[in-house]
């Protein structure tokens, strides 16, 4: 018996150990947000800003894949599927003007955003992202085109945030023959907060935003400590 009890102490010790090990590694990791549920447009085979049959650019993208993109200070990864979000814009206005709720569930120092707009408002923001936390707080990030968003056809113009650079490019497909898409990179002021969920908002001008891809930078799990030693416990009574 006190051999049994000497074992599961020592297991649980492990446990512990492997576990703190575990959040310092995860804490150096991409998170890739699954946007799939969010969905509401297809790249392949589809115009994205209608979802009328055809082509574009965007359809070359690295589909199924998690993939590196350029970011503005190094590479990012971003998991890229046969889909993304639109939201409202004049020029489209079959599309939702908010998709809310995107799960998200853990805690970040930065939220990378892979994005670009069909058509664009300059000199005002014409979307915004909305992290909404555990502790009932939010913070926004607003895009503006020419600042840290643009046309996705407009891959040439320069971005004045020092956050944001196009982060993929090429120079074929429909409907412009060449396209790109933005990596923007926001530093959570919140980082020891939880953050629930991200909504993406239109702000109802001309510009209709694409949204592919979320990856967290540098991020936690909603696998709290306790929870995890709980589990390990719980298995350790089971296995008796």
């Amino acid at each position: 018996m006190k051999l049994v009890k000497l074992f599961m102490l020592m297991a649980i010790f492990c446990a512990v150990s492997l576990f703190s090990v575990g959040i310092a590694d995860a804490l150096d990791e991409w998170v890739h947000i699954d946007i799939e549920p969010y969905s509401n447009t297809k790249l392949v085979e589809h115009q994205w800003w209608t979802l009328n049959p055809g082509d574009s650019t965007l359809s070359r993208l690295p589909i199924g894949e998690v993939d590196e993109f350029e970011g503005p200070d190094g590479k990012v990864e971003f998991q890229i599927i046969d889909g993304a979000i639109v939201v409202f814009g004049t020029n489209a206005a079959k599309w939702p003007k908010a998709v809310e709720d995107i799960e998200v569930g853990g805690k970040a120092k930065f939220v990378y955003f892979f994005h670009a707009t069909g058509w664009e408002q300059n000199g005002v923001p014409s979307y915004k992202f909305v992290m909404h936390y555990r502790s009932g707080k939010k913070e926004e990030l607003e895009l503006t085109s020419g600042f840290n968003s643009d046309d996705w056809c407009h891959d040439g113009n320069a971005l004045e945030d020092d956050n944001s650079v196009w982060g993929w490019i090429l120079k074929e497909g429909g409907p412009c023959g060449h396209a790109g898409l933005i990596t923007t990179k926001w530093e959570n002021p919140r980082p020891d907060d939880w953050i629930e969920t991200i909504d993406i908002v239109s702000l109802e001008l001309g510009s209709v935003p694409i949204i592919p891809a979320i990856t967290l930078g540098e991020a936690t799990l909603a696998v709290e400590p306790a929870q995890k030693l709980a589990v390990t416990w719980g298995s350790l009574k089971a296995s008796r």
